[in-house]
């Protein structure tokens, strides 16, 4: 409703181009939809609390599938930035801004840079061990998150990438609220709580440096607009147009497509299968992108093209397993989160990527996309590297309600 209301307003920051297709209507299915979604994470963490499965000893074997991804995603971004890392004078001008590099600079391999994306599970380690359980890590695994938050910076600064910095800083911020979460002071818990909507301020700031640097100084903005007023209408018009372009879809598009380019992406791009699933649901890879950028030529702004993470997955499936999507979804979010306060390793690495995705519902179906089954790859070798061994029961710092 709020980003409704600002999109709807006259901020200088504000741009949206195209038909109107958001109408009231949508709103309240909106809305509806993500009541559904946060009923269901209400049940699923009633069902998690009655599990009070307590923390194993979390050492050697943790921290090697950490090492171990936190390498891969190193190769990964050393092999990605190789141009600039062999570079030092190209790697000096870029550091110090007299130089940008952009997306034609770089030279992206399918299969090999995308495993960037396996970094999140080693912050999830990192952050859960170093900040909820306080332990000692090897210093090791220190100097490789600081080399990956260098790289992932430098990620979001050449590629654009708001999103890969999010993904690298949330764990962090779990941890932190976990920890703050068994503070014996009332106002502290309470702050733990309402984390998420305290650090809204900060995402508009992040979202308004990172626009800056390629937006703000444009002849449309520049001496035109305060940055504040730039930054949450910025980011209000990333919000606004997605769902626009979700309601758009359901307006314009023959639905339910059951096509599933927007829940199961991946599905569209994985080696080898890939092709013989899209032939399969007679989606050919290519011809629902298509049809989507025609739509974004026609009614909407190619320079917006996010289709909403509710209306999306409804144009997939249609409105009654669209709606049983999200109830699951957040069931299985409501387990995890229990599961993350409990310490067991299945929630501590799969709890931040569903809350990414809750967090990301406005623009798109995060959990369909390449970048979460990398990830979700990722969480899978940690899964088979971390042998809990011998159960203990230890005394945790953590509450369970």
């Amino acid at each position: 409703m709020l980003v409704t209301y600002v999109g709807h307003s006259d901020l200088g920051g504000l741009q949206i181009r195209g038909v109107w297709f958001f109408t009231d209507g949508y709103v309240l299915l909106a809305i509806a939809l993500l009541l559904v979604t946060s009923v269901s994470c209400w049940i699923g963490a009633q069902i998690g609390s009655r599990a009070r499965a307590l923390p194993f000893d979390a050492g050697q074997s943790w921290d090697g599938a950490a090492l171990l991804l936190g390498c891969i995603a190193l190769i990964a971004y050393l092999y990605f930035f190789r141009s600039l890392l062999l570079d030092p004078v190209l790697l000096f001008h870029t550091f110090t801004g007299a130089y940008r590099p952009n997306r034609h600079n770089l030279e992206i391999t399918a299969g090999l840079t995308s495993f960037e994306n396996v970094a999140p599970v080693f912050f999830a380690v990192y952050a859960y061990r170093v900040l909820s359980l306080r332990q000692r890590v090897p210093r090791t695994m220190h100097l490789l998150c600081m080399a990956l938050l260098v790289l992932t910076a430098l990620r979001v600064y050449a590629w654009s990438e708001r999103l890969a910095l999010i993904e690298a800083v949330l764990p962090f911020g779990l941890a932190g609220a976990t920890r703050l979460a068994t503070s014996r002071n009332r106002l502290v818990r309470g702050l733990s709580c309402g984390g998420p909507f305290f650090a809204i301020p900060l995402l508009v700031l992040y979202f308004g440096l990172a626009e800056s640097v390629r937006s703000w100084t444009a002849s449309a903005y520049h001496g035109r607009t305060g940055f504040w007023e730039f930054a949450v209408g910025r980011i209000a018009t990333y919000y606004i147009t997605s769902l626009n372009n979700g309601a758009g879809l359901l307006q314009t598009f023959n639905w339910p497509t059951y096509n599933f380019e927007y829940t199961a992406a991946w599905l569209h791009k994985i080696p080898l299968f890939g092709d013989k699933f899209s032939a399969y649901l007679n989606a050919n890879g290519k011809i629902g992108a298509g049809a989507y950028n025609y739509y974004l030529l026609k009614f909407g702004d190619p320079e917006f093209n996010n289709p909403s993470g509710n209306f999306s997955v409804i144009c997939d499936m249609g409105l009654p397993l669209g709606i049983a999507y999200f109830a699951v979804i957040g069931i299985v979010g409501g387990i995890l989160f229990r599961a993350y306060r409990s310490g067991t390793l299945l929630g501590v690495l799969l709890y931040p990527m569903f809350f990414l995705a809750f967090l990301e519902v406005f623009r798109y179906p995060y959990l369909g996309t390449q970048r979460a089954f990398t990830w979700a790859i990722g969480i899978g070798i940690a899964m088979v590297m971390s042998r809990p061994g011998k159960q203990r029961a230890i005394a945790t710092p953590h509450v369970l309600n």
